[in-house]
């Protein structure tokens, strides 16, 4: 019952064929990489990606500890004349 319950499977591709799938190449890496001439789009890509991402980091940090300050400053607030 189970090796016909396999052979179904595998005649409705259920089954993934392991072996078949192990040896075949890609699209994408069938080419040779030309270390000739970079990808510079690609290299200005990260880095421009890069920079943005450590820009928004350090503005997001800035933000961060003078909210902190904030909230610090108004915790300690002991006016009398506000309340």
């Amino acid at each position: 019952m189970a090796m016909v319950a396999f052979g179904v499977a595998k005649r409705l591709r259920l089954v993934a064929p392991a072996v078949s799938l192990a040896f075949t190449r890609s699209a994408f890496v069938a080419k040779k990489r030309n270390y000739d001439q970079p990808n510079w789009f690609g290299v200005a890509l990260a880095f421009g990606t890069s920079a943005a991402l450590w820009a928004f980091l350090f503005r997001q940090h800035e933000d961060d500890v003078m909210e902190y300050e904030r909230r610090k400053a108004e915790r300690h607030h002991k006016c009398m004349g506000c309340s």
